[in-house]
This record gives structure tokens, C-alpha cells and sequence, in this order.
């Protein structure tokens, strides 16, 4: 495993490192080399900010995680790559080992999760828990990179807790195709001017990171896709940099058009979009900022039927959690699910790893 980063931060940084090596479910990054044969692959994503502590308190038995693995699961959906953000990891653990039971098991990979501690355990949420994010692959993974962003330097406090995150994007290339990445992120909210008033804002800073490094990426010769909680819109000034290069899989919308389905609630009771006279409105209070984003120079033919070659949409937020055996229930999450296809082109090296 290699683990980089756009900023060299102290102790923080490195556990942060560390914890991602000590969950690694397979070893070693994959090899470089020079470009062979090119060839067109369709991918699915589905990625879900679940809130793990603010809604479920760090917990299993809310109903999150059986929602979770029944739409992962649901062979309407059939994702090749899955996203999690602001999950504990009990939760993590629990995911992962649920997505290998029989019957209905979603992969057959050996090496399939991986976690991202953004902060430790012992800061008084997820009841004591790290807190972070995964991935998980239907195939196998070579390794993982955990690419560190600028410093986050917000205090978040919670249910009396106080943290800082380590903002990261954690990536795995597939083991079988290693030119091909799926990587997940999630960016700070702040708006501060840190570590000075002559600071750009913090998380411009870090999508400014996640920019570079997938340039890094392109550069290799290397296809990706990226999905997480950008805390921005798509149309916002912020994600310039990043949206002149890639396409968000939900931008052909046909009633949001460059913008997609709104993803976050600030009030997770209105849940249907359909209901909504402007579902892409930022204004309303429920903005797009889940998202999933593919180069736009790979995207290639049409990932169902005639079309651009990716498709995107949402579902609505399960209502079936609850905190107290199933008296009364609650929304799982204040995101929705995103679930995005895309036919890209991957670049095989001249001497492909075994399984290729």
C-alpha cells in the first residue's frame, strides 16, 4: 500500500494513515508501466452518506445497514463499486461481513473493502468508534491509496465530542484491470480562510487536492471514477477546476439539466423529489452534493441504450431506521442514495497482472 497526500500533517495525518494500512484487505500498489491495449468497460457506483453517528449513534441494529446491503444487493442496481461516508466502524465491519453471506452474496472477491479513519476512536461519538469512509469492489482490489487533503482545522463537536477530520480521498485499483481506480471522498463544509486570512477557503483547497491528484491519475494513464460528499454543487464556482474535466453522472438530468437530482435534506421527511416543484433548486434546502464524477475524455458509447455513454439518478432515503427496537422509525440517513453507470475506456499494461 502507498499513502500520499497535497499536505504533510503530523500525528494526526499519520494515524490516519496507519489505520487504513491495519484494514487493507489486500497488499501492494499496483505496478507501473506503459499503456497496452485499450479497452471499454461499463461500471455502476452506489455511494450513500449515511450519517453513522448523527442518525444511527454508531450503531448496527438501526435498520441503516439492512437498508444498505438490500439496495447494494438488489439486482435492479447490480453496482461494481460502492461508496460509504460518515460511517463508524462497527459499521464498516458489519457491512463488509454481511456483503459475503450467503445466500444472495454480493462478491466473491477476497480482497473487496476498503476503510478510511478520518478521525480516531475515542472522541465521543460512534460510541467511541473511529469514524470515517469505505469502499467496497464486486471484484477484487490491489491495495489502496489514501491521498491526504489539506487540513480540515475545524473543530466539529458532537453529542459532546470534539474532533478534527482528516479529509482524505481513499482510492483502489482493481486487480485484475489495474489501470482502472475507484476512489471515494468527503469534503469539509467549512468555508473558513485557514490556516490565515490569506488562505483560500479550506474546502476549495481541498477539491483544488482532489484535482490535482486525479490529474496524477490521468497522467498514469489511469481511468477513475470518484464519487462522495463534495459539500458543493455542481454549478458552484468551487468545482470549476474539477467540473472542466469531468462529467458528474447525473448532469443529463431531464428536469435538472448540469446539475442532477438534489442528494442532501434539511428535512429528511420530504423524500420524494417528485413531489417537489424544482427538485434542483439550491434554494429549497436540499442541494446536490452527493455526486459521482468520471473523466470526461474516457466516457465512451452509452452505458444503457442510446445516450451519452452514463446515467445517474437517486432513491428516495429508506424511512425504516429506528433507535428504539421498531416503537417508532425515522429516516436512515439526510442523504439520498446515487447510483451512477458509466462506459469508460481503460488502458491495459503491455504486461497485465494475472486474472486479467
Amino acid at each position: 500500500m502507498r499513502s500520499t497526500g497535497s499536505v504533510r500533517r503530523a500525528a494526526a495525518a499519520v494515524a490516519a494513515a496507519l489505520a487504513l494500512a491495519a484494514v487493507l484487505t489486500s497488499g501492494g500498489a499496483a505496478p507501473p508501466g506503459a499503456a497496452g491495449t485499450t479497452v471499454t468497460r461499463t461500471y455502476t457506483v452506489w455511494h450513500w452518506n449515511v450519517s453513522g453517528h448523527k442518525l444511527n449513534k454508531g450503531r448496527v441494529d438501526t435498520g441503516m445497514v439492512t437498508a444498505a446491503l438490500d439496495s447494494i444487493k438488489d439486482p435492479e442496481q447490480s453496482p461494481d463499486f460502492v461508496s460509504f461516508n460518515e460511517l463508524c466502524h462497527s459499521q464498516y465491519e458489519e457491512i463488509r461481513d454481511r456483503l459475503k453471506d450467503t445466500p444472495n452474496a454480493w462478491t466473491g472477491a477476497t480482497g473487496y473493502a476498503l476503510w478510511s479513519q478520518t478521525h480516531p476512536a475515542g472522541t465521543g461519538i460512534c460510541q467511541g468508534e473511529a469514524f470515517g469512509n469505505a469502499l467496497f469492489s464486486r471484484a477484487e482490489l490491489r491495495g489502496g491509496e489514501n491521498h491526504l487533503l489539506p487540513a480540515d482545522y475545524t473543530r466539529a463537536e458532537v453529542d459532546g465530542g470534539a474532533y478534527h477530520e482528516d479529509r482524505s480521498l481513499l482510492c483502489a485499483p482493481l486487480a485484475g484491470r489495474t489501470r482502472m481506480k475507484f476512489c471515494t471522498t468527503h469534503i469539509t463544509t467549512s468555508n473558513r480562510r485557514l490556516p490565515d486570512v490569506n488562505s483560500a477557503k479550506i474546502n476549495t483547497q481541498q477539491l483544488g487536492a482532489v484535482r490535482d491528484i486525479l490529474r496524477g491519475f490521468a497522467a498514469a494513464g489511469e481511468t477513475y471514477l470518484v464519487a462522495g460528499d463534495f459539500n458543493a454543487e455542481p454549478d458552484m464556482s468551487r468545482m470549476g477546476s474539477l467540473m472542466t474535466t469531468h462529467t458528474e453522472l447525473d448532469s443529463t438530468d431531464e428536469r435538472c439539466p448540469d446539475y442532477g437530482e438534489w442528494t442532501a435534506v434539511d428535512n429528511p421527511e420530504i423524500n420524494d423529489p417528485d413531489t417537489r416543484p424544482a427538485p434542483c433548486a439550491a434554494n429549497e434546502g436540499n442541494p446536490k452534493i452527493d455526486l459521482i464524477l468520471a473523466p470526461t475524455d474516457r466516457l465512451t458509447g452509452p452505458a444503457a441504450g442510446p445516450g451519452p455513454g452514463f446515467t445517474a439518478g437517486t432513491k428516495p432515503i429508506p424511512t425504516t431506521c429506528s433507535l428504539d427496537g421498531g416503537t417508532t422509525h425515522q429516516p436512515c440517513s439526510d442523504h439520498r442514495i446515487l447510483i451512477g453507470t458509466a462506459t469508460l475506456e481503460v488502458d491495459l499494461p503491455v504486461t497485465p497482472p494475472a486474472g486479467t
